[in-house]
């Protein structure tokens, strides 16, 4: 046995040991029984459960697509109903372009003076 120096100590091993305070095996047996046969402590369906709060009616078939179809145009009549009045936008980015000619125009003399 030879004599090892070590300038740092190591630590003990230790042991985690949980044990919950309240545990009841019979609550968790049942959750377990729920959750394998996909019900609530209700009886009902799980998906069922889920899809009526959700909005959706259990009995009503999947269509592939069916959200999807026709989403562009609605979203397109959506804008529009919210954008306002077209005739004011066209006035408004009509003046809009109108002011940076006249902006353009005045830098462009004051340029044209300082380099005089």
């Amino acid at each position: 046995m030879g004599l090892r120096l070590s300038f740092f100590s190591t630590p003990q091993h230790r042991v985690f040991n949980y044990r919950p305070r309240y545990y009841d095996p019979h609550k968790e047996r049942l959750e377990q029984l729920y959750e394998k046969y996909g019900k609530t402590p209700e009886g009902k369906l799980k998906a069922e459960a889920e899809a009526r709060e959700e909005g959706i009616t259990p009995n009503k078939r999947y269509v592939p697509g069916e959200s999807i179809r026709g989403s562009f145009q609605r979203s397109i009549e959506e804008n529009r109903a919210t954008a306002g009045n077209p005739k004011v936008k066209t006035l408004l980015t009509l003046i809009t372009i109108a002011a940076a000619f006249i902006v353009v125009y005045y830098l462009a003399e004051g340029f044209m003076k300082i380099l005089r």
